[in-house]
């Protein structure tokens, strides 16, 4: 079944609905699912997905009924398709950030003030993940050495242990540890953004480090350098989280997760403004 939380772009979403429709009903035609929605002119939702035509407020209830969009739904598909008409990069953002909003959150648990010694090594967060898929037998030489790059042995029974007290894994009766929650996110206070700073900084390191650590088939490294205003820059912003979701999401029903990866996304000024340069 096509879910409308899934897409970006509301035409593509009526082009894969029409086709779902159309592959489960022989007889679902442009001309049924536009009498469904009350509209006249059966080629006008052909028109609309072609891109030839727009859809209004109107058009945008009657389809939702026909399609049989739950309340979440339509608020969403109402947003989207104003966000893929808008004309202007302010009406952009404001319709893409009420798209972050409705979309159904994740189940990620915030940490609390005393887990941010979590973030005071770079390896804490890899062997969070490590020990999930990799049952190294109490073995925290062999787990230090599965590392990239290998921490010693103290290093890596040191922050097992930090991962139990704080509550991030535990011990499973089969003696293998696992993740009490597989998704977390920090919202820190200035005094732990500080040190979720630092953290940050020690992962880029490791990215620079990855050039040569990998080969150019184990990682992906681009650059792009553009001129953009303030509201676009914000649209960026709006969208980078919600790619990182998407990630995020994809890692959450990865069911043969054999490999630890780092992501890093960095978006920052190269220039002053040319609003203030003067």
């Amino acid at each position: 079944m096509v879910k409308v939380f899934e897409f970006q772009d509301y035409r593509v979403y009526l082009k894969s609905y029409y086709e779902d429709q159309k592959a489960t009903t022989k007889s679902f035609s442009y001309r049924s699912f536009s009498k469904k929605a009350n509209i006249n002119t059966s080629s006008f939702l052909f028109h609309v997905i072609q891109g030839k035509k727009n859809l209004t407020k109107n058009s945008i209830v009657k389809v939702s009924g026909a399609i049989g969009h739950t309340k979440e739904e339509a608020n969403y598909f109402e947003n989207l398709v104003f966000f893929n008409q808008a004309k202007t990069i302010l009406e952009k953002t404001h319709y893409y950030s009420k798209l972050i909003e409705i979309k159904r959150p994740l189940s990620i648990e915030s940490i609390e003030k005393s887990q941010y010694e979590f973030y005071k090594e770079w390896y804490h967060s890899v062997l969070r993940e490590a020990i999930a898929i990799y049952d190294f037998k109490d073995d925290y030489a062999a787990l230090g050495k599965f590392l990239i790059p290998s921490i010693s042995e103290k290093d890596a029974k040191n922050s097992v242990q930090t991962l139990e007290d704080l509550d991030f894994v535990k011990r499973n009766e089969d003696g293998k540890y696992a993740q009490t929650n597989n998704l977390i996110n920090a919202k820190p206070s200035p005094i732990e953004a500080l040190i979720g700073q630092k953290y940050q900084i020690k992962m880029s390191e490791l990215a620079i480090k990855a050039f040569d650590a990998h080969a150019i088939h184990e990682r992906l490294s681009s650059s792009t350098t553009i001129s953009i205003s303030e509201q676009t820059y914000r649209l960026i912003m709006l969208r980078a989280r919600e790619f990182r979701r998407e990630i995020l999401e994809l890692a959450k029903i990865d069911n043969d997760p054999d490999r630890v990866y780092q992501m890093n996304i960095n978006l920052f000024p190269v220039s002053r403004s040319t609003k203030n340069a003067n």
